[in-house]
């Protein structure tokens, strides 16, 4: 059984606070572990309970997120940041990234914009703590890429995150590399739009293409995964 990755979420706003509770609760794994209103009550919390991911507010009292995620860093506490604020100043947001946080998304924010980023945030760790004990080059860039993946409101015009996810499950669960229209009637879309999802996960880093020369006919495309 996986174990889920255990959130702590640091949020003076009890609505929003009570919001990113109950959407946590409807991601498979996922849990929350912990809560804390402010800055300084939340650093020592987190020194003493075993936590994965945080979601940090900026605007709070006692100790603002940003001087907490570099308490944080400078305490040497083993966790990863999601930054949620509706703070939007260049300097903080350098700050942030500065830091070391895995993602930063303003307020007001889309559901679908915190999946993505948990989603990412979980292949992240998965392909991180694989077990191995030393890991490629190439492994290292794949990790960095899957860093930097865009988010479902980045995704380029005509894709959506849902479709992207299929596309992305079936290659990784297939035996052999597929084609575009494999693909195409496997998730039920065009064979136009099949191939701009392939593609964009090879721009992505998660897919590899070949191309495949048959007796007659022009030379096909097949897709399989990067795991």
């Amino acid at each position: 059984m996986t174990q889920r990755i255990r959130i702590f979420i640091v949020e003076d706003d009890p609505m929003v606070a009570d919001i990113l509770k109950r959407f946590v609760s409807t991601m498979k794994n996922f849990v929350v572990v912990g809560c804390s209103n402010n800055g300084e009550k939340a650093l020592k919390d987190l020194q003493k309970t075993p936590v994965d991911l945080v979601f940090l507010d900026i605007f709070m009292p006692e100790m603002d997120g940003l001087q907490l995620l570099k308490e944080l860093r400078s305490r040497e506490v083993p966790v990863d940041v999601i930054v949620i604020s509706a703070a939007q100043e260049p300097d903080t947001i350098n700050q942030v990234i500065r830091s070391g946080a895995f993602d930063y998304i303003i307020k007001p924010f889309l559901f679908e914009r915190l999946k993505a980023s948990l989603e990412t945030y979980e292949e992240y760790r998965k392909k991180l703590l694989s077990g191995k004990e030393v890991v490629s080059q190439e492994e290292v860039d794949r990790l960095l890429i899957l860093r930097r993946a865009k988010s479902a409101n980045c995704l380029p015009k005509g894709l959506n995150i849902s479709t992207l996810k299929k596309v992305e499950n079936l290659l990784e669960e297939s035996p052999t590399p597929l084609s575009a229209e494999e693909t195409a009637r496997a998730i039920g879309i065009s064979r136009v739009t099949a191939r701009r999802y392939l593609e964009y996960l090879v721009d992505q880093g998660k897919a590899v293409v070949e191309r495949n020369y048959g007796e007659i006919g022009r030379p096909i495309n097949t897709y399989s995964s990067i795991k």
